[in-house]
């Protein structure tokens, strides 16, 4: 372990007495018990990915209030995205269906023409709105269908290639990081994940700290290593045509969700495995209520923030994070304590984590900027850091890996390495927190 100058121990142990997680989060962070950790498919925007989340949180919600001994549970969502899903705004891979949408459209009706909002319903297997102008324009229906089905193909492909070649280093970071994080405030945590998306969800569970208040459930798998209980559905076609396309083998069908227009495929997260018409939604809530059940709490060694800093890295020796509030305080090792919030966790051995955590009293919490940095204060010269910001209102916003340089000691103090910024900002509305 790493040895600090003797003059800054007693600042240490006087602010780690101070620094015991409160019962309650305060007025601006829910209080939540238990968090549902939700690892998006392919083709997934943010906003589909978001609303996966909520529709799961909705299912297990539904489970859990007929348990009475859930009654003293609180569940929060989170989504653990992942970068192979598709972002608004670009192209990539998909050119020659933005080609067809564009020329289509504009046979079609004019005003179609660069309605790149309904493109973007279409793939993400969002077929409602051009199921309603289909009695006024059928060849509009036919247009959706078909690019539908080329998304799916696109699925296929995309999925096949992860099998091949493992997701990006920055997606298994994030995941593996926050959930250190949630498992510092003491949440238990439910993994729940949906085709491709079962891949990081896999990698994320080998990353648990802790077996104990980590369970998984796989709904559509595509891979075919599983940690937890598994829902297929016999009628899904995409799993079906990769059982021919991936090395090894999805797990077996075990649900008959029947057919629908909804969702042809018998693949998407929403309009199939939790369509509340069908039986597939009380099964996947009765998956993940049971394992949710079983987990046990970790002991809390870190507070809720209306923002939290976490900085991690990859091998032995001292990093410190630090953060510059508004007001001026520098909050790091040696002053733990801040106007606005507090360095709750300090690590010197290696690995991390360490975490700051902006206050979530609205009497505390200051407005302005935060700038979070840090200093390689006794590590190797080569260690990789990663730097990760979440919002109480949306979890993870940012993950940044960096070089954390060469080791600088205490004359790195001053000068810490900045990685990013967090503006807070008081509005008629509320609170606001944005990362840059």
């Amino acid at each position: 372990m790493t040895s600090r100058p003797l003059r800054y121990a007693q600042a240490m142990l006087a602010a780690a007495s101070m620094l015991v997680p409160a019962a309650s989060a305060g007025e601006l962070c829910p209080s939540h018990t238990h968090t549902l950790a939700f690892f998006n498919g392919v083709w997934n925007t943010p906003d589909a990915a978001a609303s996966g989340a909520r529709e799961l949180l909705s299912t297990l919600s539904e489970t859990l209030r007929m348990r009475p001994e859930a009654a003293q549970y609180a569940v929060g969502a989170e989504v653990f995205y992942n970068a192979s899903g598709l972002q608004r705004g670009l192209r990539g891979g998909i050119e020659d269906l933005v080609e067809v949408f564009e020329q289509r459209a504009a046979e079609l009706e004019e005003s179609l023409q660069h309605r790149w909002e309904l493109f973007w319903e279409i793939v993400d297997g969002q077929l409602a709105w051009w199921r309603k102008i289909a009695a006024v324009l059928p060849r509009a229906h036919a247009l959706a269908e078909s690019l539908s089905e080329a998304r799916n193909a696109r699925v296929i492909a995309r999925t096949a290639a992860l099998a091949a070649r493992p997701p990006t280093d920055i997606d298994y970071a994030a995941h593996a990081l926050r959930l250190r994080a949630l498992q510092a405030l003491g949440r238990s945590i439910l993994l729940v994940g949906h085709s491709q998306g079962n891949f990081f969800l896999n990698a994320a569970y080998r990353s648990a700290p802790s077996p104990d208040s980590t369970a998984a459930v796989h709904i559509a798998p595509a891979a075919s290593r599983t940690n937890g209980p598994h829902l297929l559905s016999g009628n899904d076609l995409v799993i079906a045509a990769l059982r021919s396309a991936l090395p090894g083998e999805p797990p077996p069908a075990n649900i008959a969700i029947p057919p629908s227009r909804k969702d042809p495929t018998g693949h998407v997260l929403i309009d199939t495995y939790l369509d509340p018409d069908r039986n597939g939604r009380a099964a996947a809530g009765g998956l993940m209520a049971e394992r949710l059940l079983a987990l046990h709490a970790p002991a809390p060694l870190a507070s809720p923030g209306f923002f939290t800093a976490t900085l991690a890295w990859d091998g032995e020796g001292d990093l410190d994070l630090h953060v510059m509030e508004p007001g001026g305080v520098h909050v790091y090792y040696a002053a733990r304590i801040g106007e606005s919030g507090s360095l709750d966790l300090d690590n010197t051995a290696g690995f991390g984590p360490e975490h700051y955590h902006a206050s979530c009293d609205p009497n505390r919490l200051q407005a302005g900027i935060y700038s979070v940095g840090i200093n390689n204060y006794a590590a190797p010269a080569g260690r990789r850091a990663t730097v990760q910001l979440a919002t109480a209102s949306s979890g993870v916003v940012r993950t940044v890996l960096l070089d954390a340089g060469p080791p600088r000691g205490e004359d790195g103090d001053a000068t810490p390495l900045a990685v990013l910024q967090v503006a807070v900002e008081k509005t008629a509305d509320g609170w606001t927190a944005a990362v840059h």
